[in-house]
């Protein structure tokens, strides 16, 4: 008898996975135009990782599907391998808000093992050592410890983890032997600090110890060709995904206040169409002045990725010349006159899903320029859709993010 209930419950579990795979499999196909960020000959593996997901069934009940494909094709563009079996990367929920409301939206984590393998590509051996804080008062990374402090260990007791665990020594040794060995020592306030939106508490030590790893390294002695690009691609991802979350401004960086940010140190990193400050402490006021949003604890502004920057609205010479030349393309054009009813993200949806074009087609976005009347028409009756598709899940979605929080 308990056999066969045993054999019942593996084929419930093993229907609900194929179904989620199912899922995942219909998501590539409905969203297949951000797979072309992916080089050809590797989307089939990607498609294959992506199925791996499917286990994943806490992220998979609250990420949309659709934010689930672009994510993860971005991620594979930056040489991390997706699947949960590879270890390289989790793709984890955290939370924030939406006009206001609580979502779950996907974040990056680089686990140990796959920032190991990144530092080993670049010829560097990573330890992550944890520090211990004992009686006496005496501080210790674990792989130093004496017997008689190895002896008074009870990492099985988590009240004396949570009093004597103060954090991690990161230990970065050169392979090459150019550069002496270095450490660096990450308290636990900060991983803490750094951490506390994550809800999954399964993810919360791969996050402690990504945070650590990022930490130190920021601090370490690296040689210019040596840097691992990976780090900061996959931090702007994940500040990208919550600097669109919160209302846009409905303003975009402009060529002339780009230029003037510089001048007063501030760097600009411009990813997914957002453009994230950096160096700017003292000067908020001044970002702020400039349009820039604080989400996800970065100043953001959006920019359109076609052209780049828009010349500012100030009627000199320069800038008249600059707006020629940017309306000379028609891909700027079509955004600009979708821009009145829609936002950025539903624009790109609306061109690729309805429209069927790429910002490249010129012919075709020349030839629905060509009619802006049954443009507008079938603008307005695809965001009448949505707003009807919007209404009839809205119960619903309520439901779920009352159940979440």
């Amino acid at each position: 008898m308990n056999n066969e209930v045993q054999t019942t419950t593996r084929r419930t579990n093993l229907q609900i996975l194929d179904d989620k795979r199912k899922e995942l499999g219909d998501g590539l196909v409905k969203y297949k135009q951000y797979l072309d960020v992916i080089p050809t000959a590797k989307q089939e593996q990607f498609k294959n990782n992506f199925l791996e997901l499917a286990t994943q069934d806490y992220l998979l009940s609250i990420v949309d599907t659709k934010e689930l494909v672009r994510f993860a094709t971005i991620i594979t563009k930056t040489g991390l391998d997706i699947s949960p079996s590879s270890k390289e990367v989790y793709i984890v929920p955290f939370d924030t808000k939406v006009n206001n409301q609580k979502v779950m939206l996907p974040q990056t984590i680089i686990p140990l093992n796959g920032m190991q393998q990144l530092a080993y590509q670049k010829g560097f051996f990573l330890l992550l050592d944890a520090v211990w804080k004992f009686d006496d008062g005496s501080c210790e990374s674990e792989s130093k410890l004496t017997r008689l402090q190895q002896a008074s260990l009870r990492t099985a007791d988590a009240k004396w983890v949570e009093s004597h665990f103060i954090g991690f020594d990161v230990v970065l040794t050169d392979l090459k032997n150019e550069l002496p060995t270095q450490v660096k020592f990450v308290d636990l306030n900060y991983v803490q600090q750094a951490t506390k939106t994550i809800k999954d508490e399964r993810w919360k030590l791969q996050t402690w110890r990504h945070k650590a790893v990022r930490r130190a390294y920021g601090d370490f002695m690296i040689p210019k060709g040596r840097k691992i690009e990976a780090f900061e691609e996959i931090e702007a991802l994940n500040d990208s995904v919550l600097s669109q979350a919160d209302t846009s401004s409905g303003k975009y960086l402009t060529n002339e206040n780009e230029k003037a940010l510089l001048q007063l140190g501030i760097k600009l990193q411009k990813f997914n169409g957002v453009a994230i400050a950096s160096n700017y402490q003292g000067k908020e006021n001044i970002l702020q002045q400039f349009g820039f949003n604080k989400n996800g604890g970065n100043y953001s502004i959006e920019y359109i990725e076609d052209a780049q920057i828009l010349p500012s609205k100030e009627p000199t010479a320069v800038n008249t010349q600059n707006q020629t030349k940017t309306d000379t393309k028609p891909s700027i054009k079509l955004f600009k006159h979708l821009s009145q009813k829609m936002d950025k993200e539903t624009i790109g949806i609306f061109v690729n899903d309805v429209l069927g074009l790429t910002k490249d087609d010129t012919d075709g976005i020349n030839e629905v320029l060509a009619d802006l009347s049954l443009l507008d028409m079938m603008v307005d009756e695809y965001i009448n859709s949505k707003s009807n598709q919007q209404e009839d899940k809205k119960s619903e979605s309520e439901k779920v993010i009352d159940s979440l929080f």
